[in-house]
């Protein structure tokens, strides 16, 4: 969503111009071409005149029939054009049109050369055409867009008019042998593969065609957002058409449930009275065994919903539109990890954007809880079926993504099992959720139902024209079959109508009636054993149990092939596993090509199972999975699941994994290790090998780069490091890709910025995982491909250099306290912070302009901490301070025009932590960020307990304890509720409540905190938890959204003086050490956090100062030698000149600065200072301790 709200004029750079280049093969794509021209750019052309932007585009056409024919030097005239944009840090929009077929135009250095010479000669290019095709296909322009027209196109075509459109040669062949280069290298939001319809030849024989019509929408979309971002300072929402494609399958399988809903009204319309009736600030949940229907109930609640949404129908008495969001778990793949749809509840909210993306669970679920409290937040009504079927993630078992009191705007109905832990977890909470007990059906209903099924089937059988007498049921017989007490449960009536319709006769329905077995679990097993018995049983038995082994169901094509081998369908017994060894090899040689079950026979298997399997499209294209859980619990029971067996428990036996279990996981990771998609390759093999324990194959599949372009995240790649704790330490982790990488530098289809680029993700990955030793050495490698291979390019440098400066910054977080020790961690991580500032103030754009501000922002952190420490020969507390002050201001501006209200909120408090500690100046900073953060995220945010923790401690230094202890108060409550109860901060601030001073208050007050009780020995404790006086803790970052544009008021922007030098700060130890560490938890790698100790952490040991010296002194680059800070002078803020080159200046001195420091000696005048332990304190001394830093 967008942060602006600046003029235009005012954000943009000096040009105003927009480069659009359109690329494409030269004699085809002719309707392409034109289609742009007319549709897309009289639009385009139009939007940005009101943006006063003009666009210039240009055509650029690679290959031809005729190569002969072209002229060298257009394409070279183009690469100028481009080489200039990249040259002035101005990234072109790219709009590359290419076909299934032939896909991605190889560069040099990526494959073998024979392959491109034989790729130029099957599709006439030049040599120049690649060096254009280069800067059009860069991995690091986010601008650009590649259009993939599917190949399904040429089947319409006659013929003999096939040679006018391009096709695949062996020549594109041989290159998709190493997989689809275009999707390793670029995210699939910039993926678009677009269907078109054939409509023959014009005059000149170019093939005329109409396009869909959402092409012309998705091109503007993305066009339109990226000039927003690049030119108007605007953040984009995410292009990400993922969450289209999830959210048409979730209606498509709501609307199929909501058609089988019987009676219900009288819930339907308790859902509907708890929406529309009345402020409810807590959830409604539907609750039922499984069977009765919940999930239907839900579907018919979120179709009548959208229904009224659409038609402007559903408004509230204010005026304002209720935004709906349906989830339904286990509906379509992916649906039962919760991470994704907090994302796509975020995304679909304009909470957040691509710049403020959650790094993981745990943060998608705080801001969810924050925007879901928000009193600002946009009607919403989220609906989600099924919370126990959502997978183990902690913040799932515990609802920490749902706040205790929803904003008055918001509305949440769920449904769960009843007892499930989701459902304990809501009701232990004080505000406990509104419960809905689903009935059984009523008579009535049954009866419905009934009378529809066998309707259903006179229908089918009509339609079949099947010679089978359509069977009849009595009113006598109907009756003895509601009889049954599990017929209340529609799952049960409907499993029983559909085996008495298959396969009982009139002759013996009334004796299969009486024998119909009670539970829905235990006549599905019935189910499963008549499969077993009929004719083409096995492929019956064999489809569910794939279905149930697969990650998240599988395509038709996918069953085919696996169910081909019908000797090989299901488990050996022991006898035959000998050999089946033996004989496997010979015939996996023996099977020469791709062989599928046949079609009459996939039609019978599909026939009967038709009921209980989830609709795929008429195209086929889609999943095949289980309609209802149930049956797949059922197939996983008799499959899956050891025998019971009498065993003598006196005899202690290795538990072993069932043989059911291990084959059919196995017969799937053996089928997805030869797939051609990627993405499936990437969804089931992983996944199998989990399964499996199979941590020697699953190493190697995480080093497969095809799998970690598609899982890596630059902020958090959560599920690598979750398949990697599959595996092993995270030093397993780390020189498995020592490995790959030191491979993939060998290949010689490699290039050097794809080295470079591929060194740098996983040295993020590695720093995700908690080790900055190894993290630091594969950034070295990167920074040295870039200097001495490619240019040290201004866009790199300065994100490895933000990179660095993070290193050390991460580094110094893993310390309980701030002390003179760390001098030499925090010099680096200024020095870096610097460097990276330098550069990154010499490039245009709002996203530069936005890490400029938070890079300065941390530097005033890391100035205030480098005061605490207390100071060092180079800089000075005082002069440390001036120069936070300086920094502050600067990014308060910059975030300022930007209209980025949360980060300008942080940055507030940051300008509050440089105040002198207890003044007035800063507890009105404080309260001015308060201010912004309630109206911005509400209370529950992580940056509200940030403030509430800080405003007490103000009112603690000035002695006004009754008013600390309710800000502590606050802040402990806010952090149990988007945090947890167990979670190390909120620890902390209970802990801090448990003290003696507040805990004397909280009695005088008539108050006791939930963790009271009398015993005497708590007041020992408490004294224990005392925090340790000039000491400073590091805390965690916080992720920011930027959900909404508001005006400031001028209270807000006025600028302060720069305050004076304030007592040393201190602060109190995180509880808890051996926590999860940034995702990933190495037993083997624990950190020694004895409270109380100025000692480094014990994993680093000072590596930085021992093994970076000769790197600063080879691969360094200086600022005042020039080329960055003279070149490339494009300034952001020019009123502050001065101290922009202030700034240079200090990155060129901090290099000489930091090698004389190192050679000098300790300064002993801290060694009266040292605080190896944590001794209590008086009260007096009390009120100067506590940490007013922000994370």
């Amino acid at each position: 969503m967008a942060t602006g709200g600046v003029s235009t004029d005012k954000c943009r750079p000096e040009g105003s111009t927009v480069k659009l280049f359109i690329t494409s093969y030269t004699d085809d794509f002719f309707a392409e071409r034109e289609f742009i021209r007319r549709e897309v750019l009289p639009e385009l052309r139009s939007w940005c005149e009101t943006k006063q932007l003009v666009v210039s585009e240009k055509y650029v056409k690679w290959g031809s029939i005729h190569p002969d024919r072209r002229d060298p030097t257009s394409q070279e005239k183009v690469q100028t054009s481009i080489e200039n944009c990249y040259y002035n840090n101005v990234m072109p929009i790219f709009l590359n049109f290419t076909s299934e077929g032939v896909g991605w135009v190889p560069m040099w250095g990526e494959c073998p050369d024979e392959h491109i010479e034989e790729y130029i000669q099957a599709y006439g290019l030049l040599m120049e055409d690649l060096e254009v095709m280069q800067g059009a296909y860069r991995e690091d322009n986010h601008n650009s867009l590649f259009l993939i027209r599917l190949d399904s196109l040429l089947e319409k075509v006659p013929e003999m008019e096939r040679k006018f459109l391009l096709q695949s040669t062996s020549a594109s062949e041989k290159l998709k042998c190493s997989g689809d280069k275009i999707a390793q290298k670029f995210p699939p939001a910039r993926l678009i593969k677009y269907h078109c319809e054939y409509k023959g030849l014009d005059s000149r024989k170019h093939t005329k065609l109409v396009f869909d019509d959402t092409l012309k929408q998705t091109i503007l979309d993305f066009c339109k957002q990226r000039i927003l971002f690049d030119f108007c300072g605007e953040q984009p929402q995410s292009f990400n058409k993922q969450d289209n494609i999830i959210c048409q399958q979730h209606e498509t399988f709501m609307s199929l449930k909501a058609a089988s809903v019987l009676g219900r009204t009288d819930v339907i319309e308790q859902i509907e009275d708890y929406v529309f009736r009345g402020d409810r600030d807590v959830p409604l949940l539907l609750l039922g065994e499984a069977g009765l229907g919940k999930s239907s109930v839900l579907c018919k609640c979120a179709e009548i919903l959208t229904h009224k949404s659409r038609q402007g129908q559903l408004k509230r008495s204010d005026g304002k539109s209720w935004h709906v969001f349906f989830h339904f778990v286990g509906a379509v793949p992916g649906s039962t990890n919760i991470e994704p749809m907090l994302k796509r509840l975020l995304r679909s909210m304009d909470f957040i954007n691509d710049s403020n993306m959650p790094r993981d669970v745990n943060a998608a679920a705080q801001m969810c809880c924050s925007m879901l409290s928000n009193p600002n937040t946009q009607p919403v009504i989220l609906l989600v079926d099924a919370l126990n079927q959502f997978s183990e993630e902690q913040a799932a078992k515990v609802m920490s993504w749902l706040p205790r009191k929803l904003s008055p705007h918001v509305r949440c109905v769920f449904s769960s099992i009843s007892g499930s832990q989701q459902h304990r977890t809501l009701m232990k909470r004080e505000t406990k959720p509104i419960e809905l007990n689903i009935s059984p059906l009523d008579m009535a209903t049954r009866q419905a139902l009934v009378n529809e099924m066998l309707t259903k089937h006179h229908g089918n059988l009509s339609d079949s024209q099947s010679d089978t007498q359509p069977l009849e049921m009595t009113p006598g017989q109907k009756d003895r079959l509601l009889a049954h007490t599990s017929s209340e449960n529609p799952l049960w009536l409907t499993v029983a109508c559909e085996q008495l319709f298959r396969y009982e006769t009139s002759d013996t329905l009334d004796d299969r009636i009486e024998c119909l077995p009670e539970g829905v679990l235990n006549l599905l097993e019935e189910l499963l054993k008549r499969f077993e018995g009929e004719s083409g049983g096995t492929l019956i038995v064999a489809t569910l149990c794939l279905l149930e082994a697969s990650a998240a169901g599988l395509h038709e094509a996918e069953l085919r092939e696996l169910l081909a081998d019908e000797d090989k369908l299901m488990p050996p017994a022991p006898f035959d596993e000998k050999d089946e060894k033996e004989t496997s090899e010979k015939e996996t040689l023996s099977t020469g090509g791709c062989v599928c079950l046949s079609e009459g026979k996939w039609s019978r298997v599909f026939s009967t199972l038709r009921p209980y399997l989830r609709p795929y499209g008429d195209s086929h294209s889609g999943r095949i999975d289980f309609y209802h859980t149930t049956l797949s619990k059922a197939v996983r029971q008799r499959y899956f699941q050891k025998k019971d067996d009498a065993v003598d428990e006196n005899i202690e036996v290795e538990e072993e994994r069932p043989v059911g279990f291990n084959w059919w996981h196995k017969k799937l990771a053996d089928f997805f290790a030869n797939v051609d998609s990627v993405d499936r390759y990437v969804e089931e093999f992983p996944h199998q090998l989990v399964c499996l324990e199979d941590s020697y194959r699953l190493g190697r599949a995480l080093c497969d780069w095809r799998v970690f372009d598609v899982l890596y995240n630059e902020e958090f790649s959560s599920q690598i490091l979750a398949f990697w704790r599959k595996v092993g330490s995270a030093s397993e982790m780390i020189s498995q890709y020592e490995e790959a990488l030191t491979r993939y530098e060998e290949d010689e289809s490699g290039n050097e910025e794809g080295v470079s680029v591929r060194y740098e993700k996983v040295c993020r990955i590695v720093i995700q995982a908690g080790k900055y030793h190894e993290a630091l050495e594969l950034l070295k490698t990167a920074l040295k491909i870039e200097e001495k291979e490619l240019g040290a390019r201004p866009h790199r440098m300065v994100e490895l250099f933000a990179l660095m400066a993070e290193i050390y910054d991460e580094k110094l977080k893993l310390n309980d306290f701030v002390s003179p020790s760390q001098l030499p961690d925090l010099r680096k991580t200024i020095h870096y912070g610097r460097k990276s500032i330098a550069i990154r103030r010499t490039l245009p754009g709002a996203y530069h302009r936005f890490k400029l501000g938070m890079s300065l922002m941390k530097l005033a952190f890391n100035m205030e901490s480098w005061q605490a420490c207390g100071g060092g020969p180079e800089l000075s507390e005082q002069d440390a301070l001036t120069e936070g002050n300086k920094y502050i201001d600067k990014a308060l501006k910059i975030f300022q025009e930007l209209n980025d209200q949360g980060h300008y909120a942080e940055a507030l408090m940051t300008k509050g932590v440089l105040a002198p500690r207890g003044c007035m100046e800063q507890l009105k900073l404080y309260n001015q960020a308060m201010d912004l953060v309630m109206q911005m995220y509400g209370e529950y945010h992580i940056l509200t307990s940030r403030l509430y923790i800080n405003i007490g401690i103000v009112y603690e230094d000035n002695n006004d304890f009754n008013k600390a202890y309710e800000y502590f108060k606050k802040w402990a409550r806010v952090s149990e509720e988007i945090l947890g109860p167990e979670h190390p901060k909120t620890l902390r601030a209970k802990g801090v409540l448990r003290e003696t001073r507040y805990r004397s208050i909280a009695r005088r007050m008539g108050e006791f905190y939930e963790d009271d009780d009398d015993n005497d020995d708590d007041e020992d404790d408490a004294e224990e938890d005392v925090e340790n006086p000039d000491m400073q803790h590091y805390d965690d970052p916080i992720t920011l959204t930027n959900n909404q544009q508001l005006i400031m008021e001028n209270s807000l922007i006025q600028e302060s003086g720069v305050p004076g030098v304030g007592p040393t700060l201190d602060v109190s130890p995180e509880a808890d050490a051996n926590v999860e560490v940034n995702g990933y938890f190495d037993e083997n790698d624990e950190q020694n956090h004895d409270s109380g100790s100025d000692h480094e952490n014990s994993d680093n040991e000072n590596f930085y100062d021992d093994n970076f010296e000769d790197y600063d002194e080879q691969y360094m680059l200086y600022a005042d030698a020039g080329r960055m800070g003279d070149e490339y002078n494009i300034n952001i803020l020019p009123e502050d000149d001065d101290d922009d080159d202030e700034i240079i200046q200090m990155a060129a001195r901090d290099h000489a600065n930091m090698i004389r420091g190192q050679r000098r000696e300790r300064d002993n005048r801290y060694a009266s200072d040292s605080h190896e332990s944590s001794g209590t304190e008086s009260d007096s001394e009390h009120s100067n301790t506590r940490n007013n830093q922000p994370d």
